[in-house]
C-alpha cells in the first residue's frame, strides 16, 4: 500500500505534489478543440468507410462534418463575444486619467472602423470626459458616474444639456446594459465631443449642476 498525500503539505511537498500531478498523461494534451476534434472525426470515419452501405457512409460524413461545421462557427463567436467583453472592461472608468482625450478618440476610431459600436461609443464618451477635466469643466474623479459627468458639462455648455443627458443615459445602457448603440448615436456623440471641445463654456468650473 501506498501513503497517502499530507492533508496538510508544506509549501515545498505542495509544488513536489502539483508537479507530479502535471507530469500526468492527461495534462499533456495542449492542442486546441478543433484539432482534438479533427483527430476524433479521422478516427472513427475510418471505421465508417470500412463499413456499411456507401449512402450511409455519405449521410454520416455529411452530418459529422455539419457538426464539426456548427462547433467551429459558435467557437468563434464565443471568442469575438470575450474580446468584446474584455475591452468593455477595460473601460469600466468614465473618467479616464490614464490616457488623453485623443488617445480616446483614437480607440474609438478604431472601434468604430472595426465595426464595434459598443466599444467606439463608451470611448468618444470617455473623451469627452477627460475633455471636460483637461478644461477644469468635470471634477477629476475616477469613480465618478455619467450622470455627473453630464451634469457637470451641462452647467459650462447650456445649450446641450438635453445632448449630454441622452449620451450619459446611453452610455449606461451601453456600458452596463450590454445594448448595442446605433451608428448615427456613435456619430452624433462622435460630434458633441468635436462641438463642446472648440466651444467656449458659459460658466466657470465650480458652478456644479446639484
Amino acid at each position: 500500500m501506498f501513503a497517502d498525500p499530507p492533508l496538510n503539505p508544506s509549501a515545498d511537498q505542495a509544488r513536489r505534489l502539483l508537479a507530479d500531478e502535471l507530469r500526468k498523461p492527461k495534462y499533456g494534451d495542449r492542442r486546441g478543440l478543433l484539432e482534438r476534434l479533427q483527430d476524433w472525426l479521422d478516427e472513427h470515419l475510418s471505421g465508417v468507410v470500412a463499413g456499411g452501405t456507401a449512402i450511409n457512409r455519405v449521410f454520416l460524413l455529411i452530418g459529422l462534418l455539419v457538426i464539426a461545421a456548427l462547433i467551429a462557427f459558435g467557437l468563434s463567436r464565443i471568442r469575438r463575444g470575450q474580446g468584446s467583453v474584455r475591452k468593455a472592461t477595460d473601460a469600466d472608468q468614465v473618467v479616464d486619467l490614464e490616457q488623453t482625450a485623443q488617445e480616446l478618440r483614437d480607440a474609438a476610431a478604431r472601434a468604430l472602423a472595426d465595426g464595434d459600436n459598443a466599444i467606439a461609443y463608451i470611448d468618444y464618451f470617455r473623451a469627452l470626459a477627460r475633455t471636460g477635466v483637461d478644461r477644469t469643466i468635470v471634477s477629476a474623479r475616477p469613480g465618478a458616474t455619467a450622470h455627473e459627468v453630464t451634469n457637470e458639462l451641462a452647467v459650462a455648455f447650456p445649450a446641450h444639456r438635453g445632448e449630454l443627458r441622452r449620451a450619459g443615459a446611453t452610455f449606461d445602457e451601453v456600458r452596463y446594459g450590454g445594448r448595442t448603440p446605433a451608428l448615427d448615436a456613435v456619430t452624433a456623440l462622435r460630434d458633441l465631443d468635436a462641438t463642446l471641445s472648440s466651444s467656449r463654456p458659459n460658466r466657470p468650473a465650480q458652478a456644479v449642476l446639484q
